[in-house]
Formats: C-alpha cells, sequence, structure tokens
C-alpha cells in the first residue's frame, strides 16, 4: 500500500513539473502580443459630412478594384488547365525517359518545363503582390470602421440628428461588406497561391529527374549505354506495353495542347491565307518584272505554288506561337512544312538534284517511324541503322552517278554547299551506323539525328530565301520603294546587299538550330560569354574583352548608319527639296558629326563609363586642351561658323590672297580650294574667317566680262559704243540682264579708249565668253571698217 501511495505521488510530482515546464516553454514560444493599436479618435461634428464623403470616395476605389481585379480571375482560370497541361507533360516525360530518346528531345521538354517554371513564378510574384495589396486595404478598413464606431458612440453625436447616425451607420456597414469582400478575395489568392507553388514543386521535381537523365546521357555519350544490336533481346509483352503507355501519353498530351492553344492554330490560319492572297496578287505582276530585271527569274518559280509558298513562309512567322508543341504535333509540323518546301525546291534547283529532295522526305518520315517505335530499342535502333545505311548508300550513288552536279541556274555557294554536306553524309551516316550496332545509341543518336535536321532545317530556308528574294525585288520594284529615287538608281546594289543580308540572317539562324542540335549551342555560349566577361584590370581600370567589343561594334556601327543616312539624303532628300548650294553639305556635315557623337557616347555607356565623369573630365581636359591646341580649337570653331553662317559654300569661287579656286570641301579643319591650274590649296577655316576673302558667287552665278578697244581717231565714238553694245546684246552667252554697257574710258594722241561690259550666267567659263565675245566685237569692227589703233 506504501508503495502505491510512493508511486502515484511520484506520478503527480513529475506531472505538475510537466506541466511548470510546458507552461515556461509555452510561455518562452509565444510570442508577445502586439502593443494595442492607440484608441480611435471620433470624427467631431463638423467634419463628419466632409470625413464621409472622403471615406465613401476611398470604399469606391477599393470596391472598383475589386470589380476589375484581372490577377485573381486570370489565374483561377488558367491555373487548373495549367496543372493539367503540367501532369500530361509530366506522365509523357517520364514514359519518355524509359524509352532512352536521344538527347535533342530531352532538350525540348526541358524547354516545355522551363516555360511553365517562368508562368508559375510570374503567377507567384502576381499573387504575392496582391496579396499584400489585399492586407494594406484590410488594415485600412479596419481603421476606418473603428474610427466610425467611435464616431457614433461619441455623445456629440449621438444628440445630433438621426439622419447623420444613419448614414454613419450605414457607411459602417458598407464598410463590413467590403471587408468582407476583400478577406474573401485574399483567401482566395493564398489558396491559388498554394496551388501554384504545389505545381512548381512538382515541375521542380521533374525537372531534377530530367536533367538528371541529360547529365548522364551527356556523360556516357563516349560509353557503350546499351548492348550490342546481335546481342539485344527484347521482351515483347513489356515492350509492347510500353509502347502503348507513350502512345497514350503522347496522344493525351497533343489533345490537351489543342484544346488549350485554339488561338495559335487560328492566327496560323489567317496568316497562311494573307500569304496565299498576296503571293496571288503578286503573281500577276510577276512575267513583266521578269522582263524588266532578270535576276528575278531565280525566284519567279515560288510564285507558281502560292500555296506552298504560303505554307513555308507562315511557318517561318509563327514558329516561336509553338514553343510548347508536343513530339506529334511538331511531327505533323515538320511534315507540313517540309512537304511543301519539296515542292518549291523542285521549281528552284536542276532536276538532277531530284533525288535528295526525295530523299530528305523519305528520311523524315522514317524518322517519324522511329519516334513511334522508340519505347521498342530492337525496332528502333533497327529502323535508325536501316536509315544509316540507306543514306551511305544514297550519298555513294550520288556521287558516283554525278548527280551532285549543278547547273548554271544554281549560285556558286549553294554548288559548294550541296558537295560540302555530301562528303560530311559520308562519313557521318557509316560512323552513325556502327556506333548504333556496338551500342553507343546515344552518341549516335545524337550525330545521325543532328545531321538529318540540320539538312532538313537548310532545305526549308533555302526555299524561303528565294521566296524572300523574289519579295524583296518585287518591292523594290514596286511602290512606294519603286518610287524613290535613290532606289531607282541604286536598285541593282541594293538588292545585291539586302539579299546577302538576309543569306547572312538565315545562316545565323541555321547555325543556332544546327548547334543547338549537336548540344553545342549552350556550351558554346557559355564559354564565349565567360571569355567575353572576363575582366582585364590595369590599375583602378576594369575592362572585359565584351565590353571592348561593344565599344568598337557601337562606333563602327555609328559610322554604318551617318553613312547610310547621308546617302539617303544626298541621293533622294536634297534632290526632291532643291535646297540652294552649300546647305546639303552643310547638312550633311552635322548630321555626320551628330551621328558619331551620339555613338561615342553610347559606345562608352557599353564600356561601363559613368557620363557624369566623363562630363567632369571632358570640362578639365578642354581646358588643359585649350591651350596647347588654340589653332586646332580655333579652327574647329571657324568651320562650324562656316557650316552655319555659310559666307562661303561648297561649289563658290573665291579668291583668298593671290589663289582663285572653287571651294571643294569644308572640313572640320581647312577648307579645299581648287584653282584654275589644278592645284588645290587647303586654307585653315580660321584664315578664312579672320582674313579678306573674295567670293565672287555669293549671291549668284553671273561674272562681268570686260573687253577693251581702242578706236582710231576719225571714228565718231558713240558709233563704237552702240556698235560694242549691240554685239554684246546678240551673243548668246551673254546675260539680257543686267545689259551690256559701254564707256569711253580716256582719249589718247592717236586713239579712243573704250571699254565693253557684260554679264554671263556661265561663271565656270567666263575666260572662254570674254574671248568669244572679244573675236565676236574684232569681227564687227572689221565690218564697219573702223580701224583699231
Amino acid at each position: 500500500m506504501h508503495r502505491v501511495i510512493r508511486i502515484g505521488l511520484c506520478i503527480a510530482s513529475c506531472w505538475v513539473l510537466s506541466g511548470t515546464a510546458a507552461a515556461q516553454q509555452s510561455s518562452q514560444a509565444t510570442p508577445k502580443p502586439n502593443p494595442p493599436s492607440p484608441q480611435a479618435t471620433p470624427i467631431p461634428l463638423s467634419e463628419i459630412a466632409a470625413q464621409g464623403e472622403s471615406a465613401s470616395d476611398a470604399l469606391r476605389n477599393i470596391e472598383d478594384g475589386l470589380s476589375t481585379d484581372q490577377v485573381t480571375t486570370t489565374i483561377e482560370k488558367r491555373l487548373p488547365q495549367l496543372v493539367n497541361e503540367i501532369e500530361l507533360r509530366i506522365a509523357e516525360m517520364n514514359k519518355l525517359l524509359a524509352a532512352s530518346l536521344p538527347l535533342e528531345f530531352l532538350h525540348f521538354l526541358e524547354i516545355a518545363l522551363q516555360t511553365f517554371r517562368n508562368e508559375l513564378s510570374n503567377w507567384n510574384r502576381d499573387l504575392t503582390d496582391h496579396v499584400k495589396t489585399l492586407g494594406d486595404q484590410i488594415a485600412q478598413l479596419d481603421k476606418l470602421r473603428e474610427v466610425w464606431k467611435e464616431t457614433i458612440q461619441s455623445p456629440e453625436v449621438s444628440r445630433t440628428a438621426p439622419e447623420i447616425l444613419k448614414r454613419a451607420q450605414d457607411l459602417i456597414d458598407t464598410i463590413g461588406r467590403i471587408q468582407h469582400a476583400v478577406e474573401s478575395l485574399r483567401e482566395k489568392d493564398l489558396t491559388l497561391q498554394g496551388g501554384v507553388l504545389e505545381a512548381a514543386a512538382r515541375l521542380q521535381k521533374a525537372s531534377s529527374a530530367l536533367e538528371q537523365a541529360r547529365a548522364n546521357a551527356i556523360r556516357n555519350l563516349f560509353v557503350p549505354d546499351s548492348p550490342s544490336i546481335w546481342e539485344l533481346w527484347v521482351k515483347n509483352w513489356t515492350e509492347e506495353n510500353r509502347g502503348s503507355l507513350m502512345r497514350r501519353a503522347g496522344a493525351n498530351v497533343f489533345i490537351a495542347y489543342v484544346k488549350q492553344h485554339p488561338t495559335a492554330f487560328l492566327l496560323h490560319a489567317i496568316i497562311i491565307l494573307s500569304l496565299y492572297l498576296v503571293i496571288l496578287w503578286l503573281r500577276r505582276g510577276v512575267d513583266t518584272w521578269t522582263k524588266e530585271e532578270p535576276r528575278l527569274l531565280r525566284a519567279a518559280p515560288v510564285f507558281d505554288t502560292p500555296i506552298s509558298t504560303a505554307i513555308t513562309l507562315s511557318f517561318l512567322i509563327t514558329g516561336p506561337l509553338y514553343t510548347l508543341a508536343p513530339f506529334l504535333l511538331r511531327a505533323i509540323f515538320g511534315g507540313a512544312v517540309l512537304i511543301p518546301t519539296a515542292l518549291i525546291l523542285r521549281r528552284l534547283i536542276e532536276r538532277t538534284l531530284f533525288p535528295i529532295i526525295s530523299a530528305l522526305l523519305i528520311f523524315f518520315f522514317v524518322d517519324q517511324l522511329r519516334l513511334i517505335t522508340a519505347p521498342v530499342p530492337l525496332w528502333s535502333r533497327s529502323v535508325f541503322g536501316l536509315e544509316m545505311l540507306g543514306g551511305t548508300l544514297f550519298l555513294i550513288w550520288l556521287i558516283r552517278g554525278k548527280h551532285s552536279h549543278v547547273g548554271a541556274n544554281v549560285t556558286r555557294r549553294f554548288a559548294l554547299a550541296i558537295r560540302l554536306a555530301t562528303r560530311v553524309g559520308l562519313v557521318v551516316f557509316p560512323l552513325t551506323l556502327l556506333a548504333n550496332i556496338f551500342g553507343y545509341v546515344n552518341f549516335a543518336n545524337l550525330l545521325g539525328n543532328g545531321t538529318l535536321r540540320s539538312a532538313y532545317i537548310a532545305a526549308a530556308l533555302y526555299a524561303a530565301l528565294r521566296i524572300v528574294e523574289g519579295l524583296i525585288i518585287i518591292a523594290l520594284k514596286a511602290r512606294p520603294l519603286g518610287l524613290t529615287r535613290v532606289v531607282r538608281l541604286h536598285r541593282p546594289i541594293l538588292q545585291r546587299r539586302i539579299c546577302g543580308f538576309a543569306e547572312f540572317l538565315a545562316f545565323v539562324y541555321w547555325l543556332s538550330f544546327a548547334l543547338d542540335f549537336f548540344l553545342l549551342r549552350t556550351p558554346l555560349i557559355t564559354g564565349t560569354e565567360r571569355v567575353l566577361h572576363a575582366n582585364l584590370t590595369i590599375g583602378s581600370l576594369s575592362l572585359s574583352l565584351g565590353q571592348i567589343l561593344v565599344f568598337g561594334s557601337a562606333v563602327w556601327a555609328s559610322f554604318v548608319v551617318s553613312r547610310f543616312l547621308r546617302f539617303v539624303l544626298d541621293e533622294d532628300v536634297y534632290y526632291r527639296w532643291r535646297l540652294s548650294q552649300g546647305i546639303p553639305q552643310a547638312i550633311s556635315t552635322v548630321v555626320h558629326y551628330a551621328i558619331l557623337l551620339i555613338g561615342f557616347f553610347v559606345a562608352l555607356a557599353a564600356l561601363g563609363v559613368d557620363l557624369t565623369k566623363v562630363t567632369i573630365l571632358a570640362g578639365a581636359f578642354t581646358v588643359g586642351v585649350g591651350f596647347g591646341l588654340q589653332t586646332v580649337i580655333n579652327n574647329f570653331v571657324c568651320g562650324l561658323i562656316l557650316l552655319f553662317e555659310r559666307p562661303i559654300k561648297v561649289g563658290d569661287v573665291v579668291q583668298i590672297d593671290s589663289d582663285i579656286g572653287e571651294v571643294r570641301r569644308i572640313g572640320i579643319r581647312a577648307c579645299v580650294i581648287r584653282t584654275t591650274d589644278g592645284s588645290e590649296v587647303i586654307v585653315p577655316n580660321g584664315s578664312i574667317i579672320s582674313n579678306k576673302v573674295t567670293n565672287w558667287t555669293f549671291s549668284d552665278r553671273y561674272r562681268a566680262v570686260e573687253v577693251l578697244v581702242s578706236a582710231a581717231r576719225g571714228v565718231a565714238p558713240q558709233r563704237v559704243v552702240e556698235l560694242l553694245k549691240s554685239v554684246a546684246a546678240n551673243h548668246p552667252s551673254v546675260a539680257k540682264e543686267p545689259a551690256p554697257q559701254a564707256y569711253v574710258v580716256n582719249f589718247a594722241p592717236g586713239s579712243v579708249n573704250l571699254q565693253l561690259r557684260a554679264w554671263t550666267d556661265r561663271y565656270e567659263d567666263w575666260v572662254q565668253v570674254r574671248s568669244d565675245l572679244s573675236i565676236a566685237v574684232d569681227d564687227a569692227l572689221t565690218r564697219e571698217n573702223i580701224n583699231v589703233a
């Protein structure tokens, strides 16, 4: 009995001690409550009306925000669809990973998962901001409600008119209703955010598995990852069951994608229809344009197949719409673009190259068959091996039969590309076949698939290039570009430059895809970024190769832009505006230096230089340089004065000291004047501004021509004066206004000296005009029997 009592007392004491400890832990774990908020202050009676109006406006704004809320509505509608699509993609990914798909398919899966992660991340950020805003609104409504409760309970207000009390109570009820709505919306946002985070967690798990599979495949790229083909044995039921599961998963993803993206298909159809109508309209004038522009002959056949051309061009435009397209849809689209491309190419290339187009089509459809049989390794590898064997035999037949030779209608670059592709294929296809046979499946898939897909993209881009070339030629012939003077005068060079630029872009586009197919694009970009971002530190100066390249590119681009703008101004704009002489050259010079200055500052910003420091440095540099380069700076400023004030212009005939000549160029430091004897005089701008300069053509191009005549005594001077005026007036090179004048200069013992002054607008030929006028005067004096002393 005593033992039982002792045991009971021990248990009771332990229970008391545990309760005390728990209470202490609870008191320590429980945070101290926030100090109570200060008591709300009632609103004075005199301010109730104004405060009520202000509160009503605030409540109206909050209610309007709730009614126009798009964040919650959009996510609530889109989240179930996205979660369903994610579930289907993850199920498809698991089946595909079990089937040991090629590496490029893993890359496509990674792109899809990354797109989903980005969308979920954006939603999470939007919901977080929205929940915070709603929390602030709830706090605001709480405070507002407490203030009005205290107001209606204050003695001053309770004794006032019932209408005021009723309005205050209505306002409190409205606050409560809106607060309930805000709290409900916040609860909904928190629930949605939980769903978003759950979906993001599933995506992260799937991405980790995919990344692991991709890393293992790359790590074991040159290691046998499968038994040799003659050792391969397959359990038919297991593999067929896996294949049916994968096909079912792919079909589910395909159906879900089609249901959730109907707008993309509708937009694609509208683009195809629009392109088809445009090509039909252009086809009516192709024959006429081809006669005027022989180069259009190369691209004219694409307008004979408007449907194929429209489909091919549409996929170049709508490619970004199908970033998340499943494999089955990609296969359908591949056939949809490759078949019309083949039809177009058959009209653009020599008949000897037709087998290449047919072979590409066969390879493509065999690839789709191999994708379907991917869950069954024996079937997939057998199909792939036969494909590589057939490709090898086809290339040998192509070279031995001289089918790779091209005719005169194909460019040299295209012929070189065909010969290079056949020789690369003769190396790649046998190597891929051997790797597949001996169990290097990942390496074989990477090499073979990368080569074939690069060929598909090259064929589609070549057809698209010919289409774009035809459209460029037609655009330069038709309105509105065909009406511009710069296009009329320089159409051939513009065609070559634009088509060359399009070919360069197509090559870069193809190279990007080819590197991606061989898993080289990401490492290349990463390595390039590492090299470009490597810093070179010299004292306090830190530069990187990327900054230097951007600096040089910006400066080079400013020169290119300046050259192009001045070309357009000179060839078209000035011709239409009919500006005064010298103004075009001044505008072009100002435009040139303005663009160079802007480009230089952009280059400095790209280099990471703080422009505020550059301003301070430039101020200090200007003060120091101002003393050392006074003459250069003086000539620079004088050059600006010459450009804007224009006391002389390009084309003017000026006289500086004893040099007379035509102004050929007004530079930033000096002017170039070409004299009558063919020499060129370089005159500093400061000398022109500070010294006396005679401008013979400042206001017009007229020049006075003077002819001296000495008539013998015995002839009436008035008769000679009238004769000289008549000869000058009838001369074709003499201007009618001002009229020619003749004067008696002086009298000599045996003669009377006269001077004929006439004006000519042929300033550049005034010496010749004076000579012709002198001869005409001599002939007239001889006819009139007037002796010359």
